[in-house]
């Protein structure tokens, strides 16, 4: 990555920071080139109108002697500048080099330009841009005092010019030289700062399709690269829980499937080879059945859990009644209450009604009571109450025994985790049950809560929104809505005159 990527960011770099460059060295040989031909230009029309009456007398005989003389002496004061008088048709009259630089055609020519312009300036200097060769011109009309009329050339070498713009040139170069150097090393810097995140996401990439994935980046900054690098960390850990799950979960259902399974296999054998008389056939059978039914509670919980996590269960949010379900259940829980002398306090159903889905806010009082029944010691007692507040609905399932530890109480709602490691109480288990109370409060917008002193109860709350016609539940106890109906026992403990009271409520 780091040669491709490298390579390639510093080539692009490389070009535009070359591109740029050359356009700027063309557009300042352009600009000191053309600056300098103006300041020629201003010099060379300054000699010229200092040279204009001299030149003019060059045009009369009588004092042409003494105008060349006068002139020589001039031009030789001045900057090297070659002096040049022709008369009205072109023809040389002076020159101050033995070797006129025009030739009587091409004074002519110029002079044609000045009549009608008002004068000459040109720098032909273009043509030999890289040989150093040619002039600049200026040329005015003058007139004599006798009224002769003539022109006046000035030529000076182009040359000092492409002097001029060569130290300009290596001026400018040495300046590009210095911030090449810079820029390398600032591109190189940030590139290698740019790529260093990715160079570890690409080794961290590499570990996780090997199975490890504790690799996280170090992150720096705010710009887009930390922006991914975050991303790309959180990626991580979702991935590194996912891995964590996926072996416990493979861990639990393994243990959770070989124990029944073995269990049953054992007994059917021993059956089937009369190792076991048919004495105890039945109360083995009754075993082997059990183990079937605890088979079936743990696939239909897997099931259940793949639903939720995979939304596949959709929820219809209605008008329930707490107590109507926490009731129902409470009698199909009957006999293992009795058979635990579990005391129940005094119930104070009344309408409840709250908004959830019914079969998932079943699902999640079922599970609750039926943990506070199976982790409730004989002759200890379990209270469930339901109150209303501030437009929130709270159902609370409370039991006394040893409790949850403050250490454990923040797993207790994730997939397969036991607070009976050694499945001594929970030997049915299958450690998802409150995992599917979590998952389904969540989708029908409420909370669950664990409290527990770790001695002496456990109690756990659930938070719903209330239904709006919660408001009316007082007319709904003495009156139940048209068209709702309940279980016959649930009306039994609603009928006029009757208070309800569950047969071994209140009961030690």
């Amino acid at each position: 990555m780091r040669d491709g990527l490298f390579k390639k960011y510093f080539t692009i770099f490389l070009v535009t920071l070359v591109s740029c460059t050359g356009l700027l060295g063309f557009t300042l040989l352009a600009i000191s080139g053309a600056n300098y031909t103006a300041e020629k230009e201003k010099t060379m029309s300054a000699i010229a109108v200092r040279y204009e009456e001299v030149s003019a007398g060059i045009l009369d005989s009588a004092t042409r002697g003494e105008s060349e003389a006068e002139l020589v002496l001039l031009s030789a004061q001045t900057e090297p500048v070659t002096v040049c008088v022709t008369d009205e048709e072109g023809k040389l009259l002076f020159s101050s080099d033995e070797e006129p630089v025009f030739s009587q055609k091409d004074f002519r020519k110029s002079i044609g330009s000045i009549r009608k312009n008002g004068r000459i300036f040109s720098g032909e200097y273009v043509s030999g841009l890289f040989l150093s060769k040619g002039n600049y011109v200026y040329g005015i009309p003058v007139t004599s005092k006798t009224g002769a009329e003539g022109f006046l050339f000035l030529f000076t070498a182009v040359g000092p010019l492409f002097s001029y713009l060569g130290e300009t040139m290596a001026t400018y170069a040495f300046s590009v030289g210095i911030m090449f150097l810079v820029a390398f090393v600032v591109i190189y810097t940030t590139t290698m700062q740019l790529i260093s995140p990715l160079q570890e996401m690409s080794r961290a990439a590499e570990s996780f399709g090997k199975g490890d994935f504790s690799a996280r980046i170090e992150v720096e900054g705010d710009d887009e690269i930390a922006m991914l690098a975050r991303s790309f960390n959180r990626m991580a850990e979702s991935l590194d829980e996912f891995e964590t799950n996926r072996r416990s979960f493979i861990a639990n259902v393994s243990h959770d499937l070989r124990t029944p399974m073995t269990t049953i296999g054992g007994y059917i054998d021993g059956i089937l080879d009369g190792t076991i008389p048919k004495s105890e056939q039945k109360h083995y059978l009754e075993i082997v059945s059990e183990e079937v039914k605890r088979l079936s509670r743990l696939t239909s919980s897997l099931l259940s859990v793949m639903r939720l996590e995979e939304r596949n269960q959709s929820v219809e949010l209605v008008n329930v009644d707490a107590w109507d379900l926490i009731l129902n259940i409470m009698f199909n829980l009957e006999h293992r209450i009795e058979e635990k002398n579990i005391y129940i306090p005094d119930l104070s159903p009344e309408v409840s009604e709250v908004r959830a889905d019914k079969d998932m806010l079943h699902q999640v009082i079922y599970n609750l009571i039926d943990n506070a029944v199976k982790y409730t010691p004989a002759g200890g007692e379990i209270n469930v109450s339901v109150s209303e507040d501030g437009g929130q609905t709270r159902i609370s399932v409370r039991n006394s025994g040893p409790g949850i530890s403050a250490d454990e109480q923040p797993y207790v709602f994730e997939r397969f985790y036991k607070t009976d490691k050694s499945r001594g109480v929970d030997k049915g288990g299958t450690g998802l049950g409150l995992y599917i109370v979590k998952m389904l409060t969540t989708a029908m917008g409420g909370t669950v809560e664990v409290e527990s002193d770790g001695e002496s109860y456990t109690l756990f709350t659930v938070t719903l929104q209330s239904a709006p016609s919660q408001r009316e539940k007082t007319a709904k106890i003495s009156k139940p809505e048209k068209g709702k109906t309940r279980s016959s026992k649930s009306r039994r403990l609603f009928s006029p005159g009757h208070s309800p009271r569950l047969p071994w409520a209140g009961k030690r």
